[in-house]
């Protein structure tokens, strides 16, 4: 016979159905208490994760002073026919008039294996005209020394020799910073240089030579190398006014039926300006980049090169410092990134940019910064191949400024998060309280209504005896 209880609804339920439904209850209670305490180690071990990072949520940032690594490093090559070059008598006005053509021939094959690489490996130097001086007075403890000239092509000419299988190609350069570099290379560039052009050459000494130029007999150091590279003059500040001319003359924006590049010089007058006027730009009263700005830039960006721009906190999608093309800043690297930003929900939720500067805290292959914000000037519009090889156009801005976003940690959510927890554990100990005092209650029921049942039947049995 099953003991009837009385449920607080006025429904009736037997002893054993009412105790199925605490075990349920239990169930329930122990798996949500699990939940609760699954959920607060979770955020402690992302919380954790963060304060391990520095930088709420972001990647960790190199040391302070310690800057990642561009390339690998470049093996120097070593000239092995140091014997060739006792035949150069340079160290007499006499001497200088002639070529050593057997050391001349011996250093152009030894150019044809060294890179950019190697020639930073070699401490390579730029040319001016005190480092003519002094290879001058002493030319053999320079010789073969890794020099970079930069100038003028006052003269220009070619010549096959009948004992050597290539072509010479030999000048001189007016250096930008005074003085004069011969020059011989065995590859020409894809454009014949032309006198009044720019050049860059890398090579090596070979000796002091005196040959004739416009202007007269030069000394000069002759510089062995395998080619030239086109430059241009070095870049002259411009202000604000003059900077905009020259943007609005000699930029024009990218379309799809014409992709006309990043032209050099105004670029440089761009980068120049960008880096020189940091300092004194008035940034607080520069635009913030918002959707409505950026729409408007791609719509039409002649009325905003120049213009200097805040870039709010936004996404780094990806920084990257690598060596420049030959630039009138002289400079030798420039660091090219794209920042992303969901509040950009226009024509295109990105910009490319270029700035004048290492930033190896950007660089997403040393754990780069996730956040940043930036300060610049507008470029131009260009086109770019997205992951699908599909083209989409994006603005490129010049920045002054990258600067890694440290969101401020706020602890309010984690004294939430473990109020929320003591509850929860509180909770879950109070329910334990009361299951066990409901087990031992109706284990006392239980124990009761047996006795109950015993003295019943034992009742039955005495009632016949006695009748």
């Amino acid at each position: 016979m099953k003991r009837i209880i009385s449920s607080s609804v006025g429904k009736k339920m037997s002893l054993e159905e009412a105790q199925e439904l605490a075990r349920r209850d239990k169930r329930r209670l122990l798996l949500m208490g699990g939940a609760a305490i699954a959920m607060a180690v979770f955020y402690l071990v992302v919380s954790t994760e963060e304060g391990r990072s520095g930088t709420g949520g972001s990647l960790p940032l190199p040391d302070e002073g310690v800057e990642a690594p561009l390339n690998l490093p470049v093996e120097t090559i070593p000239f092995d026919q140091a014997d060739l070059l006792a035949n150069i008598l340079d160290d007499t006005p006499d001497g200088r008039l002639n070529v050593s053509n057997e050391a001349l021939t011996a250093l152009l094959y030894y150019t044809k294996l060294l890179t950019h690489g190697n020639y930073e490996a070699l401490g390579i130097e730029d040319l001016n005209e005190s480092r003519c001086n002094a290879i001058s007075d002493d030319p053999s403890s320079a010789r073969v020394a890794p020099l970079r000239a930069r100038g003028q092509v006052e003269t220009y000419s070619s010549r096959q020799r009948a004992e050597v299988k290539f072509t010479e190609f030999y000048g001189t350069l007016a250096l930008d910073g005074g003085g004069h570099a011969h020059f011989a290379f065995t590859i020409p560039p894809d454009d014949a240089p032309e006198v009044g052009e720019y050049l860059m050459i890398e090579g090596v000494l070979v000796q002091m030579l005196r040959a004739e130029t416009p202007g007269g007999f030069v000394d000069a150091p002759l510089i062995a190398s395998r080619t030239a590279t086109p430059s241009t003059p070095p870049t002259a500040l411009l202000d604000h006014q003059a900077l905009r001319l020259a943007l609005f003359e000699g930029v024009k924006d990218d379309e799809i039926e014409d992709v006309s590049g990043l032209p050099r010089v105004p670029l440089d007058q761009l980068l120049l300006y960008a880096r020189e006027n940091s300092a004194t730009e008035n940034w607080e009263e520069a635009s913030e980049l918002n959707n409505h700005t950026l729409n408007g830039i791609l719509q039409g960006g002649d009325a905003f090169r120049g213009i200097p721009f805040r870039v709010p906190v936004s996404g780094n999608l990806g920084s990257w410092t690598e060596r420049a093309d030959e630039n009138g800043l002289r400079l030798g690297t420039m660091t090219h990134g794209w920042i992303g930003n969901f509040g950009w929900t226009g024509a295109t939720g990105v910009i490319q940019w270029i700035a004048p500067f290492d930033e190896p805290k950007l660089d997403q292959r040393y754990g780069g910064a996730r956040l940043v914000t930036a300060k610049g000037y507008f470029f131009k519009n260009v086109y770019y191949l997205k992951q699908d090889q599909s083209p989409h156009r994006a603005p490129l801005f010049v920045l002054s400024e990258v600067t890694p976003f440290i969101p401020v940690h706020d602890p309010m959510p984690s004294y939430i998060m473990y109020g929320v927890l003591s509850i929860t554990l509180l909770m879950i100990a109070l329910v334990f309280f009361l299951l066990r005092r409901d087990k031992k209650a109706a284990e006392q029921l239980r124990q009761e209504f047996v006795r109950r049942r015993k003295a019943r039947a034992k009742n039955r049995q005495a009632s016949p005896e006695t009748t």
